[in-house]
């Protein structure tokens, strides 16, 4: 007879409150440095931070709202007037980073199966960037950073060798990642 392990991760699929509640938890309990990528629309987001800034009042939370493709996040954060009070800091509209990115690659020859799925051709350029200044983001900014993107996004952050959606970007930054998928009612 074998013995079979059970995954409870995959056998108990998380209720969108669990998801919620954990993701809450960990920036509750984050001091200083981390990163966090959460999956969700732009108006889930919206809610998302309206949410946790009820249920967090004892951290200075705020929002970096992109309006377009960046390459050096790292500047742009720097540049933030109030950055030594920032304990949690939401970064909405990296997407439009991953849109100049795919858009370019097509406009190269790059055929629609590459230019809309992940391909170890290429990384978006404000990936390139945020791996080439991790430490610097670890040691400049005491702050918890919470990506929110959405689904086509994520794509960015699966490692396909593995078939999974195990963030890539823990390979890439070597610290702490946590992939959140919430979806708020």
């Amino acid at each position: 007879m074998t013995l079979e392990l059970t995954d409870w991760d995959e056998d108990l699929p998380g209720t969108a409150d669990e998801e919620y509640q954990a993701l809450v938890r960990t920036l509750k309990f984050t001091e200083g440095f981390g990163l966090l990528f959460v999956r969700c629309s732009p108006s889930q987001g919206e809610q998302l931070i309206t949410n946790v800034k009820e249920d967090i009042n004892d951290k200075n939370i705020d929002i970096l709202q992109l309006k377009q493709g960046v390459n050096n996040l790292y500047e742009i954060i720097d540049g933030l007037d109030n950055k030594e009070q920032i304990n949690i800091l939401f970064i909405t509209g990296l997407e439009y980073s991953f849109y100049e990115y795919e858009e370019c690659k097509a406009f190269s020859g790059w055929d629609s199966r590459d230019t809309h799925s992940y391909s170890w051709k290429g990384v978006p350029p404000v990936l390139i960037n945020l791996n080439q200044q991790r430490e610097r983001l670890k040691e400049n900014f005491n702050i918890c950073f919470v990506f929110l993107l959405p689904l086509f996004a994520i794509k960015y952050f699966q490692d396909l060798r593995k078939n999974s959606f195990k963030p890539l970007f823990l390979c890439v930054l070597c610290v702490s990642v946590v992939l959140y998928s919430v979806i708020c009612a």
